[in-house]
C-alpha cells in the first residue's frame, strides 16, 4: 500500500496523540514569507504548533478544517498596506 504523505502522517500524528485539528491560522507575513500555525485542541486547551503555509493548507484540505488569515496579512498581500 502506498506510504502516507506528510500532511496524512501528522494528521494521523495529532489524532493518534488525542489532539483535535482546530483550523490552520496564516499569522504572519515578514519579508515574502507566510508563516502559519496549526491550532490544535489538547485536553481543552488550544496548542499552536508553527507551520509551513503550503504544509498547513495541505493538511487544511485532509482534515477538512477552515484556513484562517490574519487581517494585516490580507491587506499586505492584496497590497492595501
Amino acid at each position: 500500500s502506498p506510504r502516507p504523505l506528510t500532511h496524512d502522517l501528522v494528521a494521523s500524528v495529532i489524532d493518534n496523540l488525542g489532539g483535535d485539528l482546530q483550523d490552520i491560522y496564516i499569522s504572519e507575513l515578514r519579508e515574502h514569507t507566510y508563516f502559519a500555525k496549526l491550532r490544535i485542541k489538547k485536553d481543552g486547551e488550544l496548542v499552536e504548533v508553527d507551520c509551513r503555509p503550503s504544509d498547513a493548507i495541505a493538511l487544511a484540505v485532509t482534515a477538512k478544517v477552515p484556513i484562517f488569515v490574519a487581517e494585516d496579512v490580507l491587506g499586505e498581500a492584496c497590497g492595501e498596506n
